[in-house]
């Protein structure tokens, strides 16, 4: 006997599925930019496709710093990482909120060596619409 098909029900869901999944989208790719600092590169097509240049360490005090992990001083740059708030299909924003110096690191200005955290990555879509791809057919 065949399933009979509930179209409110269908309706109801992928309404839901409109509320939930960019906030879901959001911090799938909020957790893939923090491997960025726990990988010390950028995942943007390979396993680690982009590492961060090394510390270059002259004094004692670089010595000691040497042994934490790169971009990691007070980790207030890793926290600052986060979605912004009430993302839509129209606009999912990730990023680092209230940090200055974030977009020198990210992009190498002033003089820094780049060591990307956030931009554009394969491996994310990929993340991205499987995700997606998953909740439509839950809701199909």
């Amino acid at each position: 006997m065949a399933k009979k098909f509930n179209f409110e029900k269908k309706i109801k869901d992928f309404q839901k599925f409109e509320r939930t999944v960019p906030k879901r989208v959001g911090n799938v790719a909020k957790n893939h930019f923090l491997e960025s600092f726990d990988n010390e590169g950028f995942s943007d097509g390979s396993i680690k496709s982009d590492p961060w240049d090394e510390r270059k360490s002259k004094t004692k005090r670089d010595q000691v710093a040497k042994r934490r992990q790169l971009l990691i001083q007070s980790g207030a740059l890793k926290r600052s990482i986060k979605v912004a708030s009430n993302p839509t299909f129209r606009k999912i924003a990730v990023g680092a909120y209230g940090i200055e110096y974030a977009s020198r690191h990210n992009r190498g200005l002033s003089g820094m060596p780049k060591r990307q955290f956030v931009g554009k990555s394969k491996i994310l879509d990929r993340k991205i619409r499987n995700l997606i791809s998953k909740e439509i057919k839950k809701i199909l």
